[in-house]
């Protein structure tokens, strides 16, 4: 789940906090799974830092490519 970057804190939390609930449900985790869907949860700290390396890998990609638009 991505929010804007100007959410609260604590409304991240309670967000996190939520989803994690939703993902660890034996019906949300098989659906997920079902359409190829990870349900792997974590914290916002965690996504963050996952976020990051997959735009450094992207970049990195696109630029061996020669990608332009």
């Amino acid at each position: 789940m991505i929010a804007p970057a100007a959410t609260p804190p604590d409304i991240i939390g309670k967000l996190a906090a939520a989803t994690a609930k939703a993902v660890r449900t034996p019906e949300l985790a098989a659906r997920l799974v079902r359409d190829g869907i990870e349900p792997v949860g974590g914290t916002p700290a965690e996504f963050t830092a996952l976020i990051a390396r997959e735009i450094t890998q992207w970049r990195e990609l696109i630029a061996a490519a020669k990608i332009t638009q």
